[in-house]
C-alpha cells in the first residue's frame, strides 16, 4: 500500500476531514490532498508531525505493508479501509460466523503482542 493510501485510510479511520488533518499538522487541505493522491511526499519533519495526528509511530507510515510479516497496522488499515465491512454485509453473515471472525481477530492481535513481547530486550 502507498503512503498516501495508508495516510488517508489511517484519516478516514479517525474521522478527520482533509482540513482537519491539514489544520493539525499545520499545513494546508491541498497538501494532504497531494500527499494522499501520491503528488507530493511528505519531509521528516512532516512526518514526525503526522503520525502522532493519525494515532501510529512514523514506522508504520513509512513501513512497507506488502512485507512477508503483516502485522496490527496492515489489519487496522484493512478494517478502516471499509472493504471487510462490504465484504461481510454482502456475505450476509450470522451472529455465529461474525463471532468467529472476532475470535480470529483478537487471537491474531494476541499473537502479534506476544511476538513484539518476544522481540523486546530483557532487563533485569
Amino acid at each position: 500500500m502507498s503512503l498516501g493510501r495508508r495516510i488517508k485510510s489511517l484519516r478516514r479511520a479517525l474521522d478527520l476531514t482533509q482540513q482537519n488533518l491539514a489544520d493539525k499538522v499545520e499545513v494546508s487541505r491541498i497538501y494532504i490532498q497531494a500527499l494522499e493522491s501520491n503528488r507530493r511526499l511528505p519531509s521528516m519533519k512532516l512526518l514526525n508531525r503526522l503520525a502522532p495526528a493519525l494515532g501510529v509511530e512514523v514506522a508504520d507510515l513509512v513501513q512497507d505493508l506488502s512485507s512477508e510479516r503483516p502485522g496490527r497496522m496492515q489489519l487496522e488499515e484493512v478494517l478502516a479501509s471499509g472493504e471487510l465491512e462490504v465484504w461481510y454485509r454482502s456475505h450476509k453473515l450470522s451472529g455465529q460466523e461474525l463471532r468467529r471472525v472476532h475470535r480470529i481477530i483478537e487471537a491474531a492481535l494476541e499473537e502479534w503482542d506476544e511476538e513484539a513481547e518476544g522481540d523486546a530486550p530483557n532487563h533485569p
